[in-house]
């Protein structure tokens, strides 16, 4: 079972990319994203502030100061920290090398919240996959795989508050939810013990 969830993650990560380059697909995101901003604009600071958190520059720093900050009490804990934030800055740097590949442009204008956030953010020329929802995805599964539905919940969050924000289709996040998965095996396989 273990031996096929890399490859069943790949594979559905292929789909989903072959997917959001077919135009009829267009349709889907673009109906999805409508139908969540019907509930705006109450939930436009919660999902700036969610997405602001799982931000590259936030997410990298905050795992690998608790790992430091462990290391004298907990070493094991430490290690694992900074095994992950190690793993979360080679997903980060994945989605955004695959973003100047994959020909998928993000959200128009007019379905962007606009929401003052404060981040460094490196121009992108597509938003495919979502780097967000891969840290996202690749965290829950290293780190909360003992709480699976806090993880499924964390998950479920931000690729709903970055559809809703106007940040990224919803093919967007699925891709990054199949990449993330695909990452966090590709890690069990390196590491056994994660």
């Amino acid at each position: 079972m273990r031996t096929t969830r890399l490859p069943a993650a790949l594979l559905f990560f292929l789909a989903v990319a072959a997917g959001a380059l077919v135009p009829a697909s267009h349709r889907w995101d673009v109906a999805v994203t409508a139908w969540l901003q019907r509930s705006a604009p109450a939930p436009d600071l919660p999902a700036a502030i969610f997405v602001f958190l799982g931000d590259a520059e936030v997410v990298i720093p905050a795992v690998a100061l608790a790992g430091l900050l462990l290391w004298r009490r907990a070493p094991e804990r430490a290690r694992a920290a900074l095994w992950l934030a190690a793993g979360v800055t080679a997903v980060s740097l994945l989605a955004l090398a695959l973003k100047f590949v994959v020909p998928h442009p993000g959200p128009p204008p007019e379905f962007q919240r606009l929401v003052h956030r404060v981040g460094l953010g490196v121009v992108q020329p597509y938003s495919f996959p979502s780097g967000h929802t891969m840290r996202v995805t690749f965290f829950a599964i290293t780190a909360l795989r003992r709480a699976p539905v806090a993880g499924a919940a964390l998950i479920a969050t931000m690729m709903a508050a970055l559809v809703y924000l106007g940040d990224h289709w919803t093919s967007d996040v699925v891709g990054g939810l199949c990449l993330g998965w695909a990452c966090a095996e590709a890690a069990r396989a390196l590491r056994p013990e994660v």
